[in-house]
């Protein structure tokens, strides 16, 4: 313990680094510092660690303006965009620090399913069955992947927060049958803002960090009621079907 580790990654021709993990033996991220040119180092914790690379293709060509080359989420928006799960906010920008709306999460969840037709029946007063949102958030919810905020709203125009987003992707990934046991040693009582969790998302926050879904949005913090921007559903988006998916 407390000896200074370095790694040094080398991707193959056309191919760079996309992300560089460090993890403990309870599934918590240890801190890299980067020292440039694929060099990272990090303090070895007083137990075993796991180390994770992946590797990304060099994308030459990116329709948004406002994705920067080189940027954290640049790999997850082409991912999600080429894999038609998120669309441009135009035909040349993002958005990518954009909110994004609960109905959002539902219609690509919906999308990932491959858009399966709903019951007619409306389980939401404030849910428009012909909307954009209509068809995906009446599948979710008849599936058990959305709930609702009780007396029959949805609130399909909420930003979603970061807790209520992973609770969706813990319900349709255990709609799917996939397996969610992974998260339940992941210690999250550690991070500092835990008590902010609901105690609903408290299964779906330890998965989704467990199986490298989402991550902190620090070493000591979670977020959990702070707003997922479209560039970190982005990212969630594509760990979750690299990670759990596509398994």
């Amino acid at each position: 313990a407390d000896a200074t580790i370095t790694l040094t990654a080398a991707p193959d021709e056309g191919y760079r680094l996309a992300n560089l993990t460090v993890t403990d033996d309870t599934g918590k991220a240890v801190t890299l510092d980067d020292k440039g040119n694929g060099t990272y180092t990090f303090v070895m914790p007083a137990s075993n660690v796991t180390v994770k690379a992946t590797f990304a293709l060099i994308i030459s060509h990116m329709p948004f303006v406002d994705v920067p080359s080189g940027a954290w989420y640049e790999d997850a928006v082409y991912y999600v965009y080429t894999n038609d799960l998120m669309i441009g906010t135009s035909d040349t920008t993002f958005s990518p620090n954009a909110t994004t709306s609960r109905g959002m999460i539902a219609t690509i969840l919906w999308k990932l399913e491959g858009c399966p037709e709903a019951d007619s029946e409306a389980v939401f007063d404030d849910v428009n069955l012909d909307s954009w949102y209509g068809q995906a958030v009446q599948w979710a919810a008849s599936e058990g992947v959305v709930a609702g905020y009780g007396n029959d709203k949805f609130g399909p125009n909420d930003p979603i927060t970061r807790e209520q987003m992973v609770t969706m992707l813990y319900n349709y990934a255990q709609y799917k049958g996939y397996d969610v046991s992974i998260g339940e040693s992941t210690n999250i009582l550690s991070y500092t803002d835990f008590e902010e969790l609901s105690e609903y998302a408290i299964p779906a926050m330890q998965w989704t960090v467990g199986a490298g879904i989402i991550s902190g949005t620090s070493d000591r913090t979670l977020s959990p009621q702070g707003n997922a921007i479209r560039a970190q559903v982005a990212v969630i988006l594509m760990h979750f079907c690299e990670n759990v998916v596509n398994q």
